[in-house]
């Protein structure tokens, strides 16, 4: 095998981490303001939107993640990687960071939904988790909340789970 191509795997590997710490961070809240859409869509974008910190235990993986209002989100990771995300209803999606997929490749986007109304700082509870072009095999999203801190455990069934430590800036 080229160097070339164990690079391409080795960095497709690595995105799929990343997937799984953006998703994460996204979901757990950089803390922010919110605005539009109703009550619901209110908090969960007013809970993701800002700046964090996300640790995947395990693998390496450590950095900062920007979410932003307009959609948008960016990690320092890997050089620099950015991409999109939104909030309908009760959840969240991440679409694949932009340069994931090769030309012509689609994928779903992966989802987080079954968000409380408002999620409190000391929230401790359970979405379900949609794969998409992450390819994770999970398929809830475990989150315990704790002032700036948030535990993050993804998982199938009674398994144990990948878990991703966040702390909001």
């Amino acid at each position: 095998m080229s160097r070339h191509a164990t690079l391409g795997i080795r960095r497709r590997t690595a995105l799929r981490c990343l997937a799984a710490g953006t998703a994460a961070s996204l979901l757990s809240a950089c803390g922010g303001k919110g605005t539009g859409g109703g009550p619901k869509k209110q908090a969960i974008r007013a809970f993701v939107v800002g700046r964090c910190r996300y640790r995947a235990e395990g693998t390496g993986v450590d950095a900062a993640l920007t979410v932003h209002q307009d959609g948008t989100w960016e990690s320092a990771q890997w050089d620099g990687i950015t991409g999109t995300w939104g909030s309908e209803g009760d959840g969240v999606s991440v679409d694949a960071p932009d340069g994931f997929l090769t030309a012509g490749e689609e994928a779903s986007a992966l989802s987080v939904s079954g968000f409380p109304g408002a999620i409190p700082a000391d929230f401790d509870g359970d979405c379900a988790y949609a794969p998409g072009w992450d390819g994770l095999h999970a398929d809830t999203l475990h989150m315990r909340v704790t002032g700036r801190d948030v535990r993050l455990t993804l998982s199938r069934g009674a398994g144990k789970g990948s878990v991703i430590n966040c702390k909001r800036l």
